[in-house]
This record gives C-alpha cells, structure tokens and sequence, in this order.
C-alpha cells in the first residue's frame, strides 16, 4: 500500500510481486530441514495437533539478484507408511521405505535431487511454487552457500505470527488437550560449503561417468 506525495490517496499493491521460481525440471540439492514444532490441522472435520517439517532446496536457477533460486516443501513429520512424507523420501532416493526403516533427517541436508516444479494458486488467488514431485539427483548440485538459515526461520515466524492473529479473529473452536512437545530432532542450521553459482537448467542433464545418485538416508 502506498500513498502519493502531495495526497491522501493510498494505492493497495500486490505483496506477492516477489520473483517465482520458474516450473520446470531442476536439478537441486538440499539446505535444511526446520522443525515447525507442534501444528493445528483438521482432518475429516477434527482438529488436532500435529508435528510439522520443512525441507528447503536450493536450484540451479539464478533469480534477478544473482543468487540461487530456494523451493520449500512442508510435510507432517511422519512416516508412517501413507504419510506423504513417506513417498517423498521414498522416490528421492529410489526405493521405498518400509516398516523398520529409520531415516536420519540431518542427513539429507547436503542430499542432491531431481525436482519437479509448477506455480498453483491458493484459495485466496495467491500463486505459488509446488514441488509435485522428487527422483534421484542426475548431478551433483554443490549449496552456493548464500542461503541463509536464520532469515528463513525470520520469515517462518512472521508468518505464523499472522497466522496467529487470523485465528484470533475467527470464532474459536473447542478446547482441546495439548499434547507434551516432543523433544527436538532436526538440525538448527546448514552450513554447506560455498562454491560458485551453477548455469540455470531447464532439464536434467545425463549423469556425470562419477556421479553418485545414492542419497544416503
């Protein structure tokens, strides 16, 4: 929203003129992975809490300001075996996982990728960037080392502050329990080795004759 200099007249602006990642095919590598600690979320007319997680990746793609593009995708930190994050991992690194399996996710910061991209439009008519889908990295994508950690998680409370204030201008629903917090498993923060910035790329290119697809998770 903006006002002219020699009025009272205010103009209301899109906030969400920012840059969008283009779709696409892209090769990418993983940055962190942000706790989001305990979540309302309602399913089949019930509401409960449930512990949330976001994975951040980071492109080949160069934005307008020089730097990598960054893509997030947030999961309910489950695996059971029809959890979506389940399937996620499961085509990222090739096999799925079953019953028994144990994922370390401070591993897969580090981890490369194939990413599947499309821009959506929300419910209220904002567009944004979808992962619709992941498979095994076809080259190793090195963090340029720009992303920065402390300003996402900046970002990740404003907007669960908003969040917060929306829901105390709704009617509110019925109290229920809150469960004990779980004690904290992700890692706080990624420091990956810096190195120069990639050429974007619109498809995958063929392996590299020493590249290794394994993820390791």
């Amino acid at each position: 929203m903006t006002a002219s200099a020699d009025a009272l007249v205010l103009q209301c602006n899109d906030s969400g003129n920012f840059e969008k990642h283009p779709t696409g095919i892209w090769q990418a590598v993983c940055v962190d992975v942000i706790d989001l600690g305990l979540q309302w979320t309602e399913f089949q007319g019930k509401r409960k809490l449930v512990r949330k997680l976001m994975l951040v990746f980071e492109t080949e793609h160069i934005g307008a300001d020089g730097k990598r593009g960054i893509v997030t995708k947030k999961f309910t930190a489950s695996l059971y075996p029809n959890a979506k994050l389940t399937g996620f991992l499961g085509q990222w690194r090739g096999r799925q996982i079953v019953p028994g399996d144990n994922v370390d996710l401070k591993k897969l910061p580090g981890a490369c990728c194939t990413l599947v991209l499309s821009h959506q439009q929300s419910l209220s008519g904002r567009t944004y960037v979808s992962i619709d889908a992941v498979s095994k990295a076809t080259k190793k994508v090195v963090p340029s080392g720009t992303y920065d950690p402390a300003a996402m998680r900046l970002r990740i409370a404003e907007w669960a502050a908003k969040d917060a204030a929306a829901a105390q201008a709704a009617p509110a629903p019925a109290p229920q329990p809150m469960p004990a917090a779980p004690a904290p498993f992700l890692p706080q923060a990624v420091a990956p080795a810096p190195s120069k910035s990639a050429a974007p790329a619109a498809a995958p290119a063929a392996p590299a004759a020493d590249f290794d697809p394994e993820v390791g998770f």
